[in-house]
């Protein structure tokens, strides 16, 4: 079944950000851990963000989590790690920082009593798109438009190792990654 846009969020700073005080009031701010911002070039597709999603919601609702949070869960999964603290270093938002997102993370319901599929519980966009622009009001960034764009750079930061130079990234390959979580350490 296809999935709607994601509920993530472009923004930019005229500045190069501060990393631990720009977290340290994004956490203030946000409802709850439904909120996630993750650091330049990490996001690279819908796809992308609603496979890592599945994934880190599946183990949210089994709670057989590796994170003690869902959106650590996540940034696990999108960073291709078993290792939380890996997943932060490598999606976080880092010192130097000019750009990055802002994710909300659907509350997920089982399909299934085996809980193998989960699907997202509807949420209204409109208001979460509105939150995400407040609060970039408050954390003195500007929503950007920009789309997503596959860049080895961003692979490389979530953790990608590439063996060729002229290796091309392929979208097929972010999700493998994605799904090698569960495999790598």
């Amino acid at each position: 079944m296809a999935q709607p846009p994601f509920p993530c969020f472009a923004w930019r700073s005229g500045d190069p950000v501060d990393a631990k005080s720009l977290l340290g009031t994004f956490l203030e701010l946000r409802p709850n851990s439904q909120w996630v911002m993750v650091g330049d070039g990490c996001i690279q597709s819908d796809l992308q963000l609603w496979t890592a999603w599945m994934c880190a919601s599946r183990r949210w609702i089994r709670k057989s989590s590796l994170a003690r949070s869902l959106d650590a869960e996540f940034l696990r999964y999108l960073s291709g790690t078993h290792h939380v603290s890996e997943a932060f270093k490598r999606a976080g938002v880092r010192n130097a920082d000019l750009a990055g997102f802002v994710l909300f993370l659907p509350e997920a319901t089982a399909t299934d009593d085996t809980q193998t599929d989960c699907q997202a519980v509807k949420y209204d966009f409109e208001e979460v798109q509105s939150q995400a622009t407040s609060m970039f009001s408050q954390l003195e960034l500007e929503a950007d438009d920009k789309g997503y764009v596959l860049s080895k750079t961003g692979a490389i930061r979530l953790g990608m190792k590439f063996e060729f130079e002229h290796e091309v990234l392929t979208e097929s390959a972010l999700l493998g990654h994605i799904l090698s979580s569960e495999f790598t350490s």
